[in-house]
């Protein structure tokens, strides 16, 4: 977020807020840190190591797991360091991949355009991660980079949304920064993350970055990483999220009154190669180890675990044709029969939940018609609690917006990997094709056992004159050959209740008897 507007003062204080020590903190040491509720990162290395120990720079932006520098489209700073920069390090230093190539950098584009409103709005590092911890992230092969601001598209597909599900954030760490101490705990996690022969990690945090306020300065004194661009001078507006990936104790920095200060981590901008030095400067220690008035730098800097996924257990395929994608509610659940009609347990799913603005489901300029995966595995619990589970899946449709728009349910499927994940169990529903959505709940359910079939005979229980039920039973026949007589009686046509008898043989035999 670069322009300098009151909404982006407003973000930025809030943004800066949350992170004050005490906001949003429990006693577990849980808070906010850029969004993220966060847990304070514990040093695995022992408590006697040596701050002497470390070597005295380390640059993770040099690694092969760090993606290229890029510039990003419109006020997506916080998506585009959380997903853009450290997920992607994160993932490809978990994978030992290479981020130069598009298959393992990891689209922020894609969590972006789920909650920009469809828009160019920014956001909190929390909306992206969180989403992803759901959904998995896409690589910008399957969700390729955006050129301009008007393309908030969402993707569209079953297998990017599959291939999305293997790559999650599972975690997220604060250090808090205040003192000579915590400047080493950072050190530690950049160096190795307190692992002997580990690889380091990089650190989101916020700050104000006005960048038409000359903050950076040509940069020529002592260095072993070689960077000619650090940061001298406070910012007082433009809320912006960057990413820390290393340091260099040697690097001086000169104050306001002429006191030498040693040592300053490298940040790493996403305003392109052409700002900074390749889009990189030096952030003294100073700055954090000093207090600064209207809160212009963040104290809690951000680390985020990641895990990689071989493949989902449970998978719900949906396909949708609306022309207004922030009417649709999406809702997945499970009961425990075949001949159930509702869920016994109910969620909302992470994404096509009221989102995305008065716009066709592919985006303002895209198609009304989308394809998405929808990981189920989280309840999977609930689904080995049934003897034969019955999925359903609730497309909720409310006038959001300007209109109400209109629409057809195309597919509904869902997928069970647990067996034989290279072939899994696919179940139909056999109710949906082009189904048109009518307003209000739209039910739909998939059986995995099919309920039983009876037939029975033709005999007529309601009098041709009177309209009255009569005495004359009807007699079923199950699908296994077993028989059920049942007989109505004391209808009332007021309070529209009835009394049904019936016998049943279970044995398989024809004598029923009341």
């Amino acid at each position: 977020m670069r322009s300098k507007v009151t909404v982006v003062s407003i973000i930025a204080a809030a943004i800066l807020s949350a992170v004050l020590p005490a906001s949003g903190q429990n006693t577990a040491g849980e808070k906010e840190v850029m969004g993220v509720m966060a847990v304070p990162w514990k040093n695995p290395a022992p408590a006697t190591k040596a701050a002497s120990d470390l070597p005295t720079s380390v640059d993770n932006s040099v690694s092969e797991h760090f993606p290229p520098i890029f510039n990003q489209i419109g006020n997506s700073c916080a998506q585009a360091s959380g997903i853009g920069y450290i997920f992607t390090y994160e993932m490809n230093a978990l994978l030992n991949r290479d981020a130069s190539k598009p298959e393992n950098r990891f689209s922020y584009f894609f969590t972006w355009n789920f909650i920009n409103g469809g828009k160019n709005e920014g956001g909190f590092s929390f909306d992206g991660l969180s989403l992803g911890k759901d959904t998995g992230i896409m690589t910008e092969s399957d969700f390729p980079r955006q050129t301009t601001e008007s393309s908030f598209y969402w993707a569209t597909g079953f297998d990017k949304y599959l291939n999305a599900m293997k790559y999650r954030p599972t975690e997220f760490n604060y250090i808090y920064v205040t003192d000579e101490e915590s400047i080493e705990e950072v050190k530690q996690y950049l160096y190795n993350k307190g692992v002997e022969g580990g690889k380091g990690g990089v650190l989101g945090f916020s700050g104000y970055s006005d960048a038409l306020q000359g903050l950076y300065s040509n940069y020529s004194g002592p260095s072993e990483t070689g960077y000619d661009c650090m940061m001298t001078e406070y910012s007082m507006d433009g809320a912006h999220a960057m990413t820390i990936v290393g340091y260099d104790d040697t690097v001086e920095f000169t104050d306001s009154e002429g006191e030498v200060h040693y040592g300053a981590f490298i940040a790493v901008n996403t305003w392109g190669t052409f700002s900074h030095d390749e889009g990189r400067y030096y952030l003294p220690y100073w700055f954090f180890l000093h207090e600064h008035d209207n809160m212009w730098l963040q104290n809690d800097l951000l680390g985020i675990k990641v895990e990689y996924r071989e493949h989902p257990d449970i998978v719900f395929r949906v396909a949708l044709d609306y022309t207004s994608r922030n009417d649709i509610q999406l809702r997945l659940g499970v009961s425990g029969k075949g001949s159930d009609t509702a869920p016994k347990y109910d969620y909302p799913a992470p994404i096509l939940d009221n989102q995305g603005n008065d716009y066709p489901m592919q985006g303002q300029y895209g198609d009304s018609d989308i394809e998405v995966a929808i990981d189920f595995s989280s309840h999977l619990d609930k689904v080995e609690e049934m003897a034969e589970p019955n999925f359903f899946l609730t497309v909720n449709r409310t006038k959001i917006g300007s209109e109400l728009g209109e629409g057809t349910i195309k597919s509904f499927s869902v997928y069970d990997y647990r067996e034989n994940p290279a072939s899994p169990k696919i179940y139909t529903c056999d109710q949906t094709d082009n189904t048109v959505l009518k307003e209000g709940k739209n039910i739909f359910n998939i059986p995995t056992v099919e309920p039983d079939k009876c037939s029975y005979t033709p005999v007529q229980w309601l009098n041709t004159l009177t309209g009255q039920p009569v005495a004359a039973p009807l007699v079923f026949r199950t699908a296994d050959g077993k028989y059920a007589k049942v007989r109505f009686s004391e209808y009332d046509r007021e309070s529209g209740t009835i009394v049904m008898k019936y016998a049943y043989a279970a044995e398989g035999g024809r004598y029923l008897k009341e």
